[in-house]
């Protein structure tokens, strides 16, 4: 692999004024995560361009595969990033998590992502495609990672590791949809990527006040949130919701496939019977799903008590995934904010 050149770092986007930030263990606080909400359309902008600025890029000739390297958040964008590019993609485009596939060649593009740097997995993955991928390209905020790929001279997209959560998925998706674009493996993305920032920017208006989230924060505390969704972004975005309703917000919460027959809605159904004052059904709908859901969604309103649906706004499948994440981050908000009040 031939060695390339490091862009600098671009500025980061100022935090805001008094906030401050939080260890790697502790949430945000109710206000910072409103701001980094606010300042979601800005920074998806922002990634985009530093990812078009991006010097010394491989040569696509001869890349007849990429690679998605990637844990945590980063394996949630990778398998978005397959997703998307599932359908419109000129070669295949895998996400395999920390490991470094046997096939990687010197015919397969590895890009690496990890906003913090500091997942070691990562970085022992990104060594091994070193030796045997076509080219590799970083997307970190340093650590580890970023001080590795100066010293192997490759290049390396710079993102904030202090993004809220639907910045911090933007922050692993967004630039490497750029990157494919400008190697000319797919189309349309820095289109898509500036339509989500608008549509998110419009969303921001009445997000905070919708009465879907004012709803969910005087539900869900006291009892077990039961987050369901169909199709891959259904699925990534529902990953999303329970991790916020946890992490951030304080409600236990768990991932359930939609139920497809009596069966999955009785298994749901004796989970939420296990707990003392039940559960919510969130439901999680976007334009992406497969067909034949209805009568899933017909089970899931006559089995339980409180069943709240989250339509997701926008066009395609990128911000539709943020604008579901979106919501998450303002119900957080609000429970966070419900639990200091009370």
């Amino acid at each position: 692999m031939s060695p390339t050149t490091n862009t600098p770092a671009s500025p980061q986007r100022p935090r805001p004024r008094g906030s401050r930030r939080p260890s790697a263990t502790e949430p945000m606080a109710t206000d910072d995560l409103r701001e980094s909400v606010r300042h979601l359309p800005d920074q998806l902008r922002d990634i985009a361009v530093a990812a078009a600025d991006l010097d010394q890029l491989p040569d696509a000739e001869g890349i007849e595969s990429v690679v998605v390297l990637g844990t945590g958040g980063a394996r949630v964008a990778g398998d978005v990033i397959e997703a998307i590019c599932e359908l419109r993609a000129t070669v295949p485009i895998v996400a395999t998590g920390a490991r470094c596939p046997a096939w990687v060649s010197d015919r397969t593009l590895a890009i690496v992502v990890s906003p913090s740097g500091d997942d070691p997995g990562v970085v022992a993955a990104a060594e091994a495609a070193l030796d045997t991928a076509h080219a590799i390209v970083v997307v970190t905020s340093g650590g580890t990672l970023g001080t590795a790929a100066a010293a192997w001279g490759v290049p390396v997209v710079p993102v904030d590791p202090d993004a809220g959560p639907a910045a911090g998925l933007g922050a692993a998706i967004v630039p490497v949809l750029v990157l494919l674009e400008r190697l000319g493996f797919v189309s349309g993305m820095t289109r898509t990527v500036s339509d989500a920032a608008t549509q998110i920017a419009e969303r921001l208006d009445s997000l905070f006040d919708s009465p879907r989230v004012r709803l969910l924060a005087e539900l869900l505390p006291g009892r077990l949130a039961l987050v369901t969704a169909a199709g891959s972004i259904g699925k990534h975005a529902a990953r999303r919701w329970v991790q916020e309703l946890d992490q951030v917000g304080g409600i236990a919460a768990v991932r359930r496939r939609l139920p497809t027959g009596q069966v999955d809605a009785e298994a749901g159904a004796r989970l939420a019977d296990t707990t003392r004052n039940g559960a919510v059904l969130v439901l999680l709908r976007h334009d992406a799903e497969p067909d034949g859901l209805d009568g899933g969604v017909a089970l899931a309103r006559e089995r339980f008590d409180h069943v709240v649906e989250i339509h997701a706004d926008g066009e395609g499948p990128l911000a539709q995934l943020l604008d579901l994440v979106l919501v998450a981050d303002a119900v957080a908000a609000a429970l966070r904010e419900r639990d200091t009040t009370d």
